[in-house]
């Protein structure tokens, strides 16, 4: 039976429908498909496409090189070659392995495992020194090639270099003037974008020689390489000759706060870094903290002269080398009856210090100690600065006094003990110690410079005067340090012998000791403030007068001759000449001090003792929070605006107990 023509167009439409649907259903999947590669995953695939043909190429400028101040290097950067492989065009790994293996002096095996571990890239040596020969092998193994790097190089080997520090395979400064000044060393890197054709080559679309990296600035430090090596020589021969475990030589001068020489043992190689323990890295002189021992009675007694709690001429009973106070009892290494201030610091009396503090009071002392610099940063520009410790005297037992007028009980740092000692030397003034005297570009145009930088004015130069007298008595005949006595010049010092503390089972350990020296020469003056310490002497000689002292002897001997220090100006710059630039310096520091909230001077012409009272008549409630801070007394502030009246009145002692009141209208 024969189909009806309705039934016919029935199933065409029918037929026409299911095509329709089938291509409405395939269309809808393509642009599915398409709306997820085009949108939804449209970074993740663009990321991916990249990644694998566009190549990113990051360029270090040249790192800066550093010198000492005289423009003699002590850190450069040379070009050396890093040998690298591409795995995916080295048809065998194994072969590959053993022909390079001979050329960059490592195992066949690790190569191998190097080769094997990434798809795209490895280095196989970084910054290795290869001769022609060599190149020429590398660039016959096919998928291994040389790229030029800069390497660090130190050409003094160990000298300076706990100060200098060095630098990682990326060239970042890792410890010391490379790791402070890293940022100013570096320089800016730049990035070059480029596209990889089918063969693998790189495509750059900007001109290198155009768009060159800015090359790292250079660095001048304050450092002599001479008087370092004088330091660093006669540091180690006491070392070697004590049997010690280490030792540390500061040589700052104390006009300027510049260091001249910082000598630490154990030191090391920055050349080959490899070789040493993170232990001989660190620059001991600011990093490691110790007690001072007798060196600290100089700082006492100059507080104690300035408050006028003893006389230069006074005498002070010694108790015959015992003294009990409340359950400690305190002796001196020889017994002595009655002693006078300067007999006090040439013997070295412990006992006689502990009286004198006992007079000063610890309000008066601890503020004293503050202003000398301890118990805070000095700021010099090295990584890695301690603190030490100067408990708040409110905190103090009924013997710390005593114990910390002869160095125990409190804690300090080489660069904190030797700033503090220039103070004496300079007349009076903390200065704040640096290494870095400036940065110049790649062209020599200096970029920025340090300047001298007063802290602030601890003692008056009187005071420094007379305690210099005393330290002068240290060196001469029945001195603690006439083994630091030097020819043609008088030298002004202090010894120490500080027994170490037990930090795991507390109190002191038997028969472990730190010798140290401290002066300033010539003592009149002062071209060099000295600091030497020996870390546990081995054997009977121990003290500070007989390790440390002829350290001092040598180091200062040596220096001022280099330096063209010569008495009675017959072969050189006359010490006169020194003392008046010294004289020079002192009135240009007292007019810079009276331009800041530390001034000296009060509106009335009168001269203040620097621990007294300020006059704070028209200031701002900073300034004088400010001026508070740094003589480290209590302020109560009434009012705000400027100030128009105090209490105590200026130039009054500061008070031991409660606050100075300050009024603002």
């Amino acid at each position: 039976m024969r189909k009806r023509p309705a039934d016919t167009g029935r199933y065409f439409r029918l037929r026409i429908y299911v095509v329709l649907g089938f291509f409405v259903i395939f269309f809808a999947a393509i642009f599915g498909r398409a709306f997820q590669l085009q949108v939804l995953d449209s970074g993740r695939l663009k990321h991916l496409a990249q990644k694998q043909h566009r190549k990113t190429i990051n360029i270090q400028s040249k790192r800066g090189d550093i010198y000492d101040r005289n423009l003699k290097e002590l850190a450069v950067s040379i070009e050396v070659d890093s040998v690298f492989a591409q795995p995916g065009k080295i048809v065998s790994p194994r072969a590959a392995a053993r022909a390079l293996s001979p050329i960059i002096a490592v195992s066949a095996s690790e190569i191998e495992r190097k080769i094997k571990s990434q798809p795209n890239f490895v280095w196989l040596k970084r910054q290795v020194d290869l001769k022609e020969d060599d190149r020429k092998l590398l660039s016959k193994i096919e998928g291994v090639g040389v790229v030029k790097e800069a390497r660090r190089f130190y050409p003094n080997r160990q000298l300076a270099s706990n100060i200098i520090g060095f630098t990682g395979l990326d060239s970042n400064g890792l410890e010391g003037v490379e790791r402070y000044y890293d940022a100013t060393l570096k320089g800016a890197s730049r990035k070059f974008v480029g596209d990889k054709d089918a063969m693998g080559r790189l495509l750059l679309f900007e001109d290198l020689d155009k768009t060159l990296p800015v090359q790292g600035m250079e660095v001048e430090l304050t450092i002599d390489k001479t008087i370092q090596y004088i330091a660093e020589k006669a540091l180690k021969k006491a070392v070697e000759e004590a049997g010690a475990k280490g030792g540390t030589a500061l040589v700052m001068d104390p006009m300027t706060g510049e260091m001249l020489a910082m000598a630490s043992l154990p030191t090391f190689d920055p050349n080959d870094i490899k070789r040493f323990e993170p232990k001989h890295w660190r620059n001991r002189n600011i990093t490691d903290a110790f007690e001072p021992g007798s060196t600290f009675k100089l700082f006492l007694i100059s507080a104690a002269l300035e408050e006028n709690a003893v006389k230069p001429k006074e005498s002070i009973y010694c108790e015959n080398g015992s003294y009990r106070v409340a359950d400690r009892v305190f002796h001196d290494h020889e017994k002595h009856g009655w002693l006078t201030v300067p007999q006090i610091i040439k013997v070295s009396s412990n006992i006689g210090s502990a009286k004198i503090g006992e007079r000063l009071g610890k309000v008066q002392l601890y503020r004293y100690l503050k202003a000398f610099g301890f118990g805070g940063k000095t700021g010099i520009d090295l990584p890695g600065e301690a603190v030490g410790a100067l408990r708040h005297h409110s905190t103090w037992s009924g013997v710390t006094i005593d114990t910390v007028s002869f160095g125990q009980g409190v804690s300090v740092t080489g660069i904190q003990l030797i700033s503090a000692l220039s103070t004496i030397a300079n007349g009076g003034f903390l200065m704040k110690p640096y290494v870095v005297r400036s940065v110049k570009d790649s062209n020599g145009a200096i970029v920025s410079e340090t300047n001298p930088v007063i802290m602030r004015k601890v003692i008056s130069e009187d005071t420094a005067k007379r305690i210099t007298d005393m330290l002068v008595g240290v060196t001469e005949e029945g001195g603690t340090g006439t083994n630091a006595a030097i020819d043609d010049f008088e030298a002004a010092g202090k010894t120490g012998t500080a027994q170490k503390p037990d930090l795991k089972n507390g109190g002191y350990m038997k028969g472990a000791y730190l010798a140290s020296f401290i002066g300033f020469a010539p003592a009149r003056a002062p071209r060099l403030s000295i600091l030497v310490t020996i870390d546990e002497p081995r054997g009977e000689i121990y003290y500070g007068g007989q390790v440390a002292a002829p350290v001092f002897k040598e180091i200062a001997e040596q220096s001022l001759s280099y330096m063209g220090v010569f008495p009675e100006n017959r072969k050189g710059p006359a010490v006169q000449s020194v003392k008046a630039e010294k004289e020079a310096f002192a009135h240009a520091v007292a007019l810079d001090i009276a331009d800041e909230t530390n001034a000296v001077e009060t509106a009335g012409g009168m001269t203040e003792r620097p621990m007294s009272v300020p006059d704070f008549n028209g200031r701002t409630v900073r300034a004088v929070l400010k001026m508070a801070r740094d003589k480290a007394f209590d302020v109560e502030i009434n009012g705000s605006g400027r100030a128009y009246a105090q209490r105590p009145a200026p130039g009054q002692s500061i008070p031991a107990k409660g606050a100075v009141a300050v009024s603002f209208q």
